[in-house]
This record gives C-alpha cells, structure tokens and sequence, in this order.
C-alpha cells in the first residue's frame, strides 16, 4: 500500500494545470471510478447504444435499398416504428448522459470527503440513487429553457428573413453563437448542484456568476476535451466506416444496385458502431471531471473558501495520510 498524493479540489489553477489535474484524477481513481460508472451508468448506456446502432443500421438498409424501393426510404419517417426508436433513444441518452454526471460527481464528493480512491461501488450507488431523479430533472429543465429560448432568438432570425434573404444567414450565425455561449455559461450548474446543492435556478445564476469574466478558458477546456473524447471513441468507429464503406464499393458494381450489407458484415458493423457508442457515453466522465476542476478554480478566485479553510485550520494536528488503493 502507497500513501495517496491527495489532489485539493479548492485551489486556483491556470489553463494547463486543470487539464493535468483532471488527467491526474482520471488515472490516480481510473479503476474504482470506471467500475462505479460500468456498474451504474453501464446498463442505460448499452441499451441506448444499442437504439442507436439499430437505429442507423435499418437506415443504411434503406438507403442502400432505396433504388429498388424508393417508396420505404419516404415512407419509413412516417411509420410509428421511426418515431418510437427515436423516443426510446433520446430517453436513454438522457438517462446515460445523467447517470454518468450522478456518477462521477458523487464519485468526486466522496473521493473529497474521505480523501481515498479506495470507493466502493455500493457507496457510490447509494448517492447517485439519491440524487439521479435530480440530475434527470435539471437536465429536462435545461432542455426546456433551451427551447424557450431557441424559440425566442428564431424571431429575430424570421424577421431578418423577410427583410433580406442575406441577412437570414447573419441571423443564423448569431443564433448559433447565442446557443454556444449560453452553453457554456450554464456547463457548471451540474457542478453547482453537487457540491453547493443548490436549487436548479439558484444553480444558474450561480453558473453565471462564475464563468462571469471566465468564459473563453471555460469554452477552451470543453472544447479540448469533448475533442478528446470524440479521437478516442472515434478510433472504435474507424473498423465500422471501413466495412461499410467497403459494402458500398461492393454494392456499386452489383447489378443489383445496391444491396443491404450480408448477415455477418451487418452484425460486425453494429457491434462497432454499438462499441463507437458506449465509449463516448462512458468517456463523458473526462469532460464532467474537468468543469468540476474547472467550478473549484472559479470560486477560489472569486470566493478564495480553500483559503479561507486552510487559514480557520492553522494549528490543528494534520490527519493520518489516507491510503491508496494499488493496482
């Protein structure tokens, strides 16, 4: 057993060191972490992994058919089985995206209080048990706030339209850089609620105050790792765009056409894409690990609690090192 070189959540950070911190806390907790989210988020995100690859693998099938039945490919966004596949799969997406922040961040609350990476999944379970439906509201919340506000910055857009069909692309681009900085303003409300358990419209303002003067360093560090999650789980896609690629090619010289992919290469492709899927839901961790960094520097800066604890703390004996877990 090797004493733990405990990682202080209250402590300022530049640029680099909120990346070498959330990287240092991925790899110092990488197997009680992983095994928490496999256990607990891992169920909701095989099953919308598997929507999904269903979902796009009967498209493909359509499309690559839809020279000899043109009529499917119309008619299939019409059936109830379109509709139902995409409600089944936005459902599980939003319970996997919330599972995993539940996860991870009452993962970091306990790694905070007990100052070890030895966490059982059994602990973990019983916080996030306790906090999913709050997760799951906050994320519907942020949903439908996302709208009304969508559908208060699209009049702008109609009105430009009508004056000019130039200025419906100005428009647009404002619309788009709205949404994005929004975004990004409201990334720490999950972080917010974890660690302040604040209330979901207190938590807003709270984000907004925060990120206030701090918005472009917030916007690079999810910027930088939402492109790292996307390499990495990019790399379990590549043998599944290959092979379907590769049916195409095969296809086009048919004289058939186009002919849906055999048995064995349409399960090889599914199982890939499904794999492509479940990283990138499961690797989500990374980026939640970094705005949680990310609210513990924004609030020293402005608030300086870590300080101000260590200054209340002056004279007291130091606790016993904690232990790590060795693997």
């Amino acid at each position: 057993m090797e004493n733990l070189e405990f990682i202080e959540f209250q402590k300022t950070r530049d640029f680099s060191s909120k990346l070498n911190a959330t990287f240092a806390f991925a790899r110092q907790n990488g197997k009680s972490l992983m095994r928490a989210l496999l256990y607990i988020a891992g169920p909701p995100i095989l099953v919308a992994s598997l929507l999904l690859s269903s979902f796009f693998g009967d498209f493909i099938k359509l499309v690559m058919g839809s020279a000899t039945n043109p009529e499917a490919l119309e008619n299939y966004f019409l059936t109830a089985s379109f509709w139902a596949q995409v409600v089944a799969m936005m459902v599980f997406f939003v319970i996997s995206y919330a599972a995993v922040i539940s996860t991870t961040n009452n993962y970091m609350v306990l790694y905070a209080e007990r100052k070890t990476n030895v966490i059982e999944v059994n602990d973990v379970w019983g916080r996030v048990r306790d906090t999913l439906g709050m997760y799951l509201s906050t994320m519907l919340l942020l949903g439908l706030l996302f709208v009304a506000v969508y559908v208060v910055a699209i009049i702008p857009v109609v009105v430009l339209g009508a004056m000019s069909p130039v200025l419906v692309f100005f428009g647009a681009m404002i619309l788009i850089v709205g949404v994005i900085y929004v975004s990004v303003t409201l990334s720490l409300i999950f972080p917010v609620r974890a660690f302040e358990k604040k209330g979901f419209f207190e938590s807003i303002f709270r984000s907004f105050y925060l990120i206030r003067s701090k918005w472009w360093s917030t916007f690079g560090l999810m910027l930088i790792l939402s492109l790292l999650v996307s390499v990495i789980s990019y790399v379990f896609s590549i043998p599944a765009t290959i092979l379907q690629m590769l049916t195409i090619f095969h296809s086009v010289g048919d004289e058939s056409v186009r002919q849906e992919p055999s048995g064995a290469m349409g399960t090889a492709i599914f199982v890939l894409n499904s794999l492509s899927y479940i990283s990138q839901l499961l690797l989500y961790f990374l980026l939640n690990i970094g705005l949680a960094f990310q609210f513990f520097n924004l609030v020293e800066l402005k608030e300086a609690k870590g300080l101000m604890g260590q200054l209340e703390n002056l004279g007291q004996s130091p606790p016993p090192p904690p232990r790590e877990e060795t693997y």
